[in-house]
């Protein structure tokens, strides 16, 4: 095998689930039509795990079921719910990453101003009660939104971040369904 398909070959990643029916893509709750229909939790968490076994890219996911349950038309309709899923969820993440770093920024910001409010007071050297109270509101105020903005911006940037890359991973994916015979023993 020459050097470029070797390359190639390492960059993606195939994901193949078995399926009973179609009915183990979707919630066992939701009565709707396949193309309105939430999501199974099991089905995200069993593609979520396979996916984040490496950092590769996911090229395709296969979708395997009995021969005789399969139905074009259904699996069309499936797809289409799939894609547009894993697309609404990739952007929801992502406002949803940025809305958490803006907010980070805006508790930093409003700190750092906080706390210079509190040393132009201290400054002052003021006797004034109103003043002492003032300062001994803002400074503590200022480091716990300097402190708050930091933890938006590291701790749930982790939390988002992984959930951002699973769904961009997953919304490139091809979705296709093939036939199985039977499960291994």
């Amino acid at each position: 095998m020459n050097e470029a398909k070797r390359i190639k070959k390492k960059t993606h990643h195939l994901i193949s689930l078995w399926l009973d029916s179609y009915d183990d893509i979707f919630s066992d709750f939701d009565p709707r039509l396949f193309s309105e229909r939430n999501i199974s939790d099991d089905f995200l968490d069993e593609i979520k795990k396979v996916s984040m076994e490496n950092d590769l890219s996911v090229h395709e996911i296969k979708l395997l079921l009995p021969a005789k349950q399969r139905q074009e038309a259904t699996e069309l309709l499936i797809i289409k719910r799939l894609r547009t899923f894993f697309n609404d969820n990739y952007h929801y993440h992502l406002r949803k990453k940025k809305d958490e770093r803006k907010r980070g920024l805006l508790f930093i910001f409003i700190g750092v101003v906080m706390m210079v409010l509190a040393s132009v007071i201290s400054s002052y050297r003021s006797s004034n009660f109103l003043m002492n109270t003032l300062l001994m509101v803002l400074e503590p105020s200022g480091w716990f939104l300097v402190w708050s903005g930091m933890d938006f911006l590291i701790q749930t940037s982790k939390k988002e971040k992984i959930e951002l890359r699973f769904y961009e991973k997953i919304s490139k994916s091809k979705i296709i369904f093939e036939n199985i015979l039977e499960r291994p023993i």
